[in-house]
């Protein structure tokens, strides 16, 4: 058992724990007086966790949170607490064989968060709104609103916390790469859903219940088809790459690792996870514009002469106008074109210089010449990666981006297995 896993284990344990605890104190002090309706906000967190679906660039859509948070506004912070861990675990988890520390380390997580968020709701004064008087009054009101904000914080941090030790990188990091932050404005809507789902159980509205519910069950079908799409669009950009790399193969797999590579230095340059994305496929087809060259040309064991250079050079022109005209494409033109451009004015094809370069394309270019340097070629054996980073670091500031080239060499100093 590696350290990693070691220390993720040790955390798993230690929130399943707090998660325990929490319960054992909550539970003599918070009795629930209603369980048919709780049981019923039982059964649509777990239909409704079995029914999410994700999204490539957004993580998993669900209610969950809407439900958990009408459990206990409506049963107190033990109803909320029964109510996450019950949709905390899925069939399609089952079926997949999700591990059991994952399993149990988000079923802890979801209690800490509901018990502590319920619980702040009752300190602050919030009435359990199973009573239709309670909602009468303005007390519960900003109790609500805090005690969504507290289950939001502690959620965030608890599974950053997490997926920080599970991927040995900084827990802000994370924050921005999973989106934790932007997830706050739908925090805030799912947040006036479990409201409303508790007013609803209040005036004992099933009716009301299940035609608030059905639109979400509708939107399902039509963002699976979104994500088929996307799907698909991988696939084309993969066959794509194998079209091209065919044509040379000494380059075979290059792309791939390419693609790789400029991901991580993306993520650790605190990129967008949808810049991240958009990086990663323009790293897939950076190449694409040599399936216009001469195979001879590409796989050439001799030194290029003047012409076959020219022609060589023309593939980020060539690759560029072949995206520019696939509309899903189109974005990463500009990485396309010029992830050959140097630094310091003297790359190609069009010279650009510095911050000129789309910075995008400036971490596929430090991607690139890594791949370029360690991989066998027709003409020469590849360098040792202690050859390539001392390269590297040699050409920062002039061909390659000298921030971006460092970090790089810090990455696959500190993590040769994952890099390599």
């Amino acid at each position: 058992m590696s350290a990693l896993s070691s220390r993720l284990r040790a955390y798993t344990v230690l929130v399943v724990v707090g998660a325990v605890v929490l319960a054992v104190w909550l539970v003599p002090r918070f009795t629930i007086a209603a369980w048919f309706p709780l049981a019923a906000l039982v059964f649509l967190n777990v239909l409704t966790e079995n029914f999410a679906f994700t999204l490539p660039a957004a993580g998993s859509v669900s209610l969950s949170f809407a439900v958990t948070y009408a459990a206990l506004l409506y049963s107190g912070p033990v109803g909320g607490m029964l109510c996450a861990v019950a949709g905390s675990y899925t069939v399609a988890e089952y079926r997949a064989r999700k591990p059991l520390t994952i399993s149990l380390f988000n079923a802890g997580q979801l209690a800490i968060a509901a018990g502590l968020s319920g619980y702040t709701y009752v300190a602050l004064g919030g009435p359990a709104l199973s009573e239709l008087s309670a909602w009468r009054t303005g007390e519960w009101q900003l109790a609500a609103a805090v005690a969504a904000a507290a289950f939001f914080f502690v959620n965030m941090t608890l599974v950053g916390v997490g997926l920080s030790l599970m991927t040995s990188r900084k827990f802000a990091a994370v924050v921005r790469e999973q989106g934790f932050l932007s997830y706050a404005a739908s925090h805030v809507v799912l947040g006036l859903l479990g409201v409303m789902i508790a007013g609803l159980l209040t005036l004992n509205s099933w009716l009301g219940l299940v035609l608030l519910v059905l639109p979400f069950m509708a939107a399902r079908r039509t963002f699976r088809v979104y994500a088929e799409l996307t799907e698909a669009y991988t696939s084309t950009v993969r066959s794509l790459v194998a079209a091209i790399e065919a044509k040379d193969p000494y380059t075979r797999g290059h792309s791939e690792r390419v693609a790789v590579y400029a991901r991580r230095l993306g993520e650790a340059s605190d990129l967008k996870r949808s810049e991240a994305d958009l990086l990663e496929h323009a790293a897939l087809l950076h190449d694409v514009g040599k399936i216009g060259i001469e195979a001879d040309t590409l796989g050439s064991p001799a030194q290029l002469n003047a012409e076959e250079v020219r022609a060589i050079r023309q593939h980020p022109i060539i690759g560029s106008e072949l995206v520019e005209d696939v509309e899903f494409l189109a974005d990463i033109v500009p990485i396309v074109r010029h992830h050959h451009e140097r630094y310091d004015g003297a790359g190609y094809p069009d010279g650009l210089v510095g911050d000129q370069i789309p910075v995008l394309a400036r971490v596929l270019a430090v991607a690139d010449a890594y791949d370029a340097m360690t991989s066998d070629r027709a003409y020469r054996p590849g360098m040792t990666q202690e050859q390539a980073l001392v390269e590297i670091v040699r050409v920062a500031g002039t061909q390659l981006d000298r921030e971006l080239a460092l970090r790089f060499t810090s990455l696959v100093a500190a993590d040769q297995t994952e890099m390599t």
